[in-house]
C-alpha cells in the first residue's frame, strides 16, 4: 500500500484528507500530538514543524505520497523541504489558499495564471500562503490546490455556525454593506477527494482553483442559511469603511470567487451545491457540534463602541 503523510491532519480539512486517503493508503500525520486520532490505522508521527530539529528528527521515513495542510508560514515550509520524507516523495500536495491572488483592474474571478504573491487585504495570510508556493515550486510532482471558503463538518471557524445560531435565536445578523459582495465556497469533502485524486495520480500536477458550483452574495448565502435551518433573519446593514467587517462579520467585505474551469477539464471539479453541503454540515452541527449565539469577542468590542 502507498505510503502517503499528512503534514497535519487531525483537524477540519486535514481530518477530511485523512478519511479521503485512509482507503487506499497508508497514512500518517505529522502535527504535535496534542489531539487524539479517531481512527487506529492512521500512524502518528509527533513533531513541532515551527521547529527545523523537531521535524527533521521526526520526518526520516521515506513516504510515496506528501500532503501538507498545515502550511501557513514560510518556516513551516523550510523545516520539511529537505527531510528525508520529502525530498524522497513523488508527489506533494498543498493545499494553499485563493488568498493568493492579488487584485488587479480584471478582479475576480481569480484564474490560475492571474498575478499572486498574496493580497494585502487577507492581512499576511495570503503573502505567507504565496511564499509557501514559491518554496515548493521546485519539487517533483507539485500539485497546488487554491480553495476560496471551505465548509462542512469539524469546521475550526465559526463562520455558517456563527451565522446559524445568530438566527435560531433570533438575534440580529449584522452584514456590511449592501450584502452584494459575491462570494465562493468549497465543501470541505469535494477538496478532500481532489486531494486524493493529485495522491493516486488521477489528478495531474499542476496548480488548481478548487470551488464548489455557483457563486452567491452575501445576502443570499443569509437567504440560503435561513432556508436550510427553517428559520428566518432579521439582517442589519453595517456602512462605513472605518468598520472593518471581520469585526462583526465571519467574511471580509470582499469578492473571492474563483475560475474552476482547470480543474473541471481534469474531471476533478468540486461539485457538492451549496445547499446540499449546508444541510450535511446543519446535520453534523447538531448532533456533534455546537451552536452559540453568545457574540464573539470581536463583536461585543464593536457592538460597545457603536452604541
Amino acid at each position: 500500500m502507498t505510503r502517503a503523510l499528512v503534514l497535519g491532519g487531525t483537524r477540519f480539512v486535514g481530518r477530511a484528507v485523512v478519511e479521503a486517503l485512509l482507503p487506499s493508503f497508508e497514512v500518517s500525520v505529522l502535527n504535535r500530538g496534542t489531539r487524539p486520532l479517531w481512527d487506529p490505522r492512521i500512524v502518528q508521527v509527533v513533531a513541532d514543524r515551527c521547529d527545523a530539529a523537531s521535524a527533521h528528527a521526526a520526518l526520516r521515513r521515506d513516504y510515496e505520497v506528501v500532503v501538507d495542510v498545515s502550511g501557513t508560514e514560510p518556516r513551516h515550509v523550510r523545516n520539511v523541504l529537505d527531510t528525508p520524507a520529502v525530498a524522497g516523495a513523488v508527489r506533494y500536495v498543498y493545499v494553499s489558499s485563493a488568498s493568493v491572488y492579488r487584485r488587479g483592474p480584471a478582479g475576480p474571478p481569480f484564474r490560475e495564471g492571474d498575478p499572486d504573491g498574496g493580497d494585502p487585504a487577507w492581512g499576511g495570510y495570503g503573502e505567507d500562503k504565496a511564499e509557501c508556493e514559491r518554496l515548493l515550486s521546485g519539487l517533483p510532482g507539485l500539485t497546488v490546490l487554491r480553495p476560496p471558503y471551505v465548509y462542512g463538518p469539524h469546521n475550526t471557524e465559526a463562520r455558517e455556525s456563527f451565522l446559524w445560531a445568530r438566527m435560531l435565536a433570533g438575534q440580529p445578523i449584522f452584514v456590511p454593506g449592501e450584502g452584494r459582495t459575491r462570494i465562493q465556497f468549497c465543501h470541505v469533502g469535494d477538496l478532500a477527494r481532489t486531494v486524493a485524486a493529485a495522491c493516486a495520480g488521477t489528478l495531474a500536477p499542476g496548480t488548481y482553483n478548487v470551488g464548489g458550483p455557483g457563486t452567491c452574495t452575501l445576502t443570499e448565502y443569509l437567504d440560503l442559511l435561513a432556508e436550510v435551518a427553517g428559520t428566518g433573519h432579521r439582517l442589519v446593514h453595517v456602512h462605513g469603511e472605518d468598520v472593518p467587517a471581520r469585526s462583526y462579520f465571519p467574511f471580509r467585505d470582499l469578492e473571492l470567487t474563483l475560475d474552476t474551469t482547470r480543474l473541471g477539464r481534469a474531471g476533478s471539479g468540486a461539485c457538492t451545491p451549496l445547499a446540499d453541503g449546508l444541510r450535511g454540515t446543519l446535520a453534523w452541527l447538531r448532533a456533534y457540534g455546537s451552536l452559540t449565539d453568545e457574540p464573539t469577542e470581536q463583536e461585543k468590542t464593536w457592538r460597545a463602541t457603536t452604541r
